[in-house]
């Protein structure tokens, strides 16, 4: 079984600033870039603390490392997407996208785009058996997307038909009691007050100064 490698591609594979791993049907990594030793490859399990069943020899497997690097209240998010990764059959068919959550060495909580896509052999009748992975830090991105979810649910809005009076202009609320338009809406969304006098109420209550405002108009 024979890739096509030239010195040229295994230089763009390494100067990649996205961090790249080849995996093989079994899942085991097979090869990474520089990339990805200085960033997830440093969140490998140490071999004296992953059991006897893995020696310091033995490639990881990465399955293993996406359950293992997530904070508990994420544990279920990763491991549904490590199911639909297991149920894949090999050899590699489809490309794969999936975000994932990460516990860095510093205790950080950060988020990567997983991009799985099969790599294309010299001999394009045959299916691989390997796959490239590709994992972006999309952190900032989920960040801001938390940010806009929460804003969001903090926005309040009126809807409906609202009872007001049609003398004093009191708004009826959900407990029958009357408020003003003023306490009524600092209530209900996140207006602000500040008060003024319109030129109608001024002509009306100070009638001395409407001479000034009409020469104004």
């Amino acid at each position: 079984m024979r890739y096509l490698i030239s010195d040229l591609e295994r230089l763009s594979f390494q100067s990649m600033q996205h961090q790249l791993i080849i995996v093989d049907h079994n899942w085991i990594i097979r090869s990474c870039n520089t990339a990805w030793q200085h960033g997830l490859g440093q969140l490998l399990p140490n071999p004296s603390v992953t059991g006897p069943s893995r020696t310091a020899c033995e490639p990881p497997h990465y399955l293993h490392l996406v359950e293992g690097w997530t904070f508990r209240e994420e544990k279920a998010k990763n491991a549904k997407i490590v199911q639909e990764l297991k149920r894949i059959t090999a050899p590699f068919k489809d490309s794969y996208t999936y975000d994932i959550s990460v516990r860095t060495i510093n205790n950080e909580q950060r988020w990567f785009r997983l991009e799985l896509t099969p790599l294309i052999q010299a001999d394009p009748s045959l299916l691989s058996d390997l796959a490239l992975i590709a994992h972006t830090d999309v952190t900032e991105q989920k960040q801001t997307e938390r940010q806009l979810k929460k804003a969001l649910s903090e926005v309040r809005t009126l809807r409906g038909l609202l009872p007001i009076c049609a003398v004093c202009k009191q708004i009826k609320d959900e407990q029958d009691s009357w408020n003003s338009i003023e306490s009524y809406l600092e209530k209900h969304t996140h207006a602000e007050f500040t008060h003024d006098i319109c030129p109608d109420c001024i002509r009306r209550l100070y009638p001395k100064y409407s001479n000034i405002l009409d020469k104004r108009s």
